[in-house]
This record gives C-alpha cells, structure tokens and sequence, in this order.
C-alpha cells in the first residue's frame, strides 16, 4: 500500500510540471516578430537591389524650347541651352538641319560672320572670299558660282540659322539627325574617342544606379562612346544620340578612334623679304611731307619703309590718300620696298567698327586699297587700326582675311600692327591675322602713354620682352617685325597732376641738358633716368638712345625675328644707324 500511494503521488506531480512547462505567449509573440523583421528586410532588399524598368522619355532628358529645335551633342558633349539663353543652337527644317550662327561660331568654326545690316554671310578659305544671302540657294566663292539646293541662311524669332550642310564645305564636321525628340549629333575631325560593344542586351539609365530611370533599352552589339567612366558605371553616348549611363561589366574593353578629316588641309601662303627687315614707319601729313623721304632714308640701312598715306574718310570705306609715284620711284631707286600705311585715327567722325562690320563697307575699304597699291606699285600693305572696340572683333578679323587675299593675288605684301597682347587686346586674335598677313609688328611702345596717369617708360626692357613672349605664342618668330620707339616722353608731375611730352632722341639729349639733368642706368629699365625738380615741379625722364634701343636689338635677335621697325623716322640720333647696321650684318 505504501508503494502504490507513493506511485500516484509520483504520476500526478509529473503532469502537473508538463503542464507549468508549456510556451508562454510572449515568446510566440517574439518569434513572429522576428519573421516579420526578416520578411520586410527581404522586401526592402528585394526593392533596392532589384532593377527598375521604369523608363524615362528622351523629350523629358532633352527639353525643347520649340517645335522644330534640336538638341545638339558635339564630341559627345550634350550642348544644352540654359535657361537664360534667348537663342536656340540649332533647328531641323523641312531643308535639314541649321546651326544658330553665334553657336556655329562659338562651338565649332569662328570663320563665320554674319552682317544682319546687309543679311550677308561670309567665309574666307586660304583661298577665296565665300559669300551668301539670307533665304538663298545661291553661294559664291572666288568668281563661281554655287547653289546649295537649299537655303545657306535661314532666320527664325530673330535668329539667324546656316545650313549645316554648308558649314560641312568649309568645316571639317559630319552630323546626323535622330528624331523623337530632335537631336543632331556633330563630330569634328580629330576628335578622339574610346569606343565599346555592349555584351548583352542592357539598359541604359538616367544616371549610374540598377534604380535609376532608364533611358533606352539596347541591345547585345550596340556601338557606345565612353564619355567617362566612373568605376563600376560608364557615361555613354549611343550611335542615335542618346546620353545614358551602362555598368562597366556589361561593356568590351574601349579602342580609341579618330574621327577621320573630309576636308584637305588649308595651306597658308605668305609673301615674304628676302633679307631681315629694317623697316622705318615715316608720318606722312600732307603731299609736301612726301619730298623728305630722301632725308628720311640718308644714312639709314632700311630696306622697308611705310609711309603713312591712307586713312578712312568715311564710314562707307572711303580713303584719303596721300600717295606719291616719285616717292615710291625714290625708294625702288634705292632698295627699299614702300608699304603704304592705312590708318583709322585721323578723322574722328569715322566710325571703324560700322565700316569693319558692314560687308559692302568693308569690300569698298578693301577694293580702295588695293586700287591705290596697284596704282602707286606699292610692295605692301601696312594696316593700322587702333582704339577698336571688341564690337569690331568680326569685322575687324574679317577684314584682315579678305584683304590678305586680294594681296596675295596682286603679289602685294600685307603687314598688321598689333599692340603688345593684353586680355583687353585678345580680340584682335593675332594667331588668325598670322594664318593670313605675311607679318604682324608687335608695336612694343606706349608702355606709358600720354594721357595715362602714371609716368613711366615709353617701352623697358621687361615690356619688350614680355610683348614679344606673349607675342610668340600666337604668331611664328620669321612673321614677326618687332616695332621699337625712336621716342621717349618726360613726365611732369606737380600738385596738379601728371602731364608728358613726347621727345625725339637728340631733343630729349638738349632738354636734359638745359636743365642740367643727369641720367643714371636703370638695369631694371634698360635704359638712362633723368631726375630733376624745378618750380615744385617733378620732371622724369626714362631716354632712348642707341644703348637702350640695342637692349630691345637683342631680344629681337635671341628670338629670331624677321626684323625690326622704328616708329619714326626724324626721331631717332644718327648713331643709332650704326647700332642698327651691327644687328643685320
């Protein structure tokens, strides 16, 4: 009986513990919210990880201001229209595609130019003036005559559009037009590009991301450019124009391909002096001025002289003219070439920049000139135009084109004077007057000048060689006649202010003298410094003389010019020939 009781007892505290042992609901509670907890992380990677195939519209990526404009990719460069810009780049007419002139310009030829006074473009190959009208088929080039079979310009909102299929003539350029939405894709000749084939069928998105929107959807052997790679994802552009990103690993290695060149290249011709040049300019005022030119040239080694005879009368490209036969007999008589001079200065009606920017104003200007060289059997042509304001820029350059090639066809030489180069200058884009003018003379004076309020050399040694340093890196050294002053200025600075009087050598000598004034080297300068004090007044005095002018000699001679020039003749001392001679043995 013992046993049986203690047996019951024993069972009966077993089930009673089973039953305390049971799961309690929290922890059901905790598991599930574990398995939620790895359930919504699956989604959320699932979601993040996993490829968009939301698309996005090429009219969205490439925003179009109107109906028929369109969006331009140049060398692979998406050439958007920001939001400030009045003018679209480019247009696709029922005629085909039009550039935006000052885009054309700006983007891939300067050439151009376009007078909205006349509506005339114009073009100047090395070999020949290009002209065409607004809303005409018609070109000319030289004495033929062309038709494009389509307009050459076109005007749209007050915009002025030129055929792409004109600019590919004289522009080493190809393009193509893909439409939904509008978009010409330009390439020019010698762009180099990393080309790539896709290995499968891709897309290609928005931006570098499986999340990102996707643009097109390629295929397996499609052609891309690689504009940039950004590690695993690559910056592309497709063979239809569609700018998009592609992961690294769905690409071959690149290759890189030159655009190859359709146009041959331009060869440049240049009419040049047997021997270095000794050129002297001589101030021509009036027709009794012209019976110097033997004092002019006594005793001097000259070989050039430029005589100034021609100025604009009028703003339809007129010119005065004080040209003289027995003066141009004189010199030939003597070996010296006569390379008339024309300048902008003289009659201060004149407005350059209208007579520069108007075509038929600028051909008046060209076909006077080369009249006059023609009649006067001048050798040359020297063109100085000064104080022109960056709105002449076109004009200006064209000008230099044009009349460079009417000079070569009459074997007359044309030179241009350029100031030093300065920021304020660049416009005067000397590397394009040296592909057309046979010299450019760097006029390396008016360092300080009159007027300016601060006294100081007409041209140191640190002036010269930076404007002919600057110089060189537009123009080759054998086109380049470095202008040199046979002048100096004496600064008078009292309570008043600051005034200068421009000397020749031997004056600038007696006005020293006078005053008991004595010249120390300036090694700084290159040149003597005259100091002195009289009345409360200050007067400085940085000289030219044959010592300071051999100083400017040798920069000419270190950097293998064609030769020198001298602004001018009357001014400078007699010793100075000697000192000249002695650089051109």
């Amino acid at each position: 009986m013992d046993k049986r009781n203690r047996k019951r007892t024993t069972g009966t505290g077993t089930k009673r513990n089973r039953r305390n042992q049971q799961i309690p609901n929290h922890i059901y509670l905790l598991a599930i919210a574990i398995l939620l907890f790895v359930v919504l992380g699956m989604v959320f990677l699932i979601r993040r990880y996993t490829p968009t195939r939301e698309h996005m519209s090429l009219s969205e990526f490439f925003v179009l201001k109107e109906e028929n404009e369109a969006a331009v990719i140049l060398n692979g460069e998406y050439k958007e229209v920001t939001e400030t810009d009045d003018t679209i780049h480019a247009i696709a007419t029922d005629q085909g595609v039009y550039l935006e002139i000052g885009f054309l310009k700006a983007a891939l030829d300067d050439g151009y130019v376009y007078d909205t006074t006349e509506s005339v473009l114009r073009y100047v190959t090395d070999q020949d003036v290009i002209s065409a009208s607004l809303n005409s088929e018609a070109y000319t080039g030289g004495k033929a005559r062309e038709s494009l079979g389509k307009d050459v310009v076109g005007s749209q909102n007050g915009a002025y559009f030129v055929s792409a299929d004109f600019v590919k003539l004289y522009t080493d350029m190809s393009y193509e037009l893909f439409e939904n939405p509008n978009r010409v894709v330009i390439e020019t000749a010698g762009y180099e590009k990393k080309v790539a084939t896709l290995k499968r069928d891709v897309a290609l998105r928005r931006f570098g991301g499986v999340k990102s929107l996707i643009l097109k959807d390629a295929s397996k052997g499609d052609q891309v450019t690689v504009l940039e790679d950004y590690g695993k994802w690559s910056h592309v552009l497709t063979e239809d124009g569609v700018l998009a990103c592609v992961q690294n690993k769905r690409m071959s290695k690149t290759e890189t391909q030159t655009v190859a060149c359709n146009l041959e290249k331009r060869t440049y011709h240049h009419i040049t002096v047997k021997d270095p040049i000794i050129m002297g300019w001589h101030q021509v005022t009036s027709q009794a001025a012209n019976g110097n030119v033997s004092k002019m040239v006594a005793g001097t080694d000259l070989n050039v002289i430029s005589p100034t005879w021609f100025s604009l009368s009028d703003n339809q490209g007129n010119i005065r003219s004080l040209a003289s036969s027995d003066y141009v007999t004189y010199c030939h008589e003597n070996n010296i070439q006569v390379w008339g001079l024309i300048s902008n200065l003289e009659n201060k009606n004149v407005d350059t920049t209208t007579v520069l920017n108007t075509t038929s104003y600028r051909d008046n200007l060209v076909n006077n000139l080369i009249t006059q060289a023609i009649s006067y059997n001048l050798d040359g042509i020297n063109v100085d135009m000064e104080a022109l304001s960056v709105a002449a820029k076109d004009g200006y350059i064209e000008f230099i084109k044009e009349l460079s090639i009417k000079c070569e066809k009459n074997d007359i030489i044309l030179s241009v004077d350029n100031y030093v180069p300065t920021d304020s200058t660049a416009f005067y884009n000397r590397s394009v007057q040296a592909d057309y003018a046979d010299y450019i003379a760097v006029m390396a004076y008016d360092e300080h000048y009159a007027g300016g309020d601060e006294a100081g050399s007409v041209a140191s040694i640190g002036f010269v060689e930076k404007g002919v340093s600057d110089t060189l890196d537009e123009v080759p050294a054998e086109q380049i006649i470095l202008g040199m002053p046979f002048y100096a200025r004496v600064w008078a600075s009292s309570e008043t202010g600051i005034t200068s009087s421009a000397y020749g050598m031997e004056d600038m000598q007696a006005f020293l003298q006078r005053n008991q004034a004595t010249s120390t080297w300036s090694e700084e300068d290159g040149q003597y410094y005259a100091e002195f004090t009289e009345k409360g007044t200050t007067y400085m005095a940085w000289t030219e003389d044959a010592t300071s002018l051999s100083k400017k000699l040798d920069v000419m001679k270190e950097n293998k010019l064609a030769g020198a020039a001298f602004w001018k003749l009357g001014f400078e001392s007699k010793d100075v020939w000697q000192t000249i001679e002695n650089y051109f043995k």
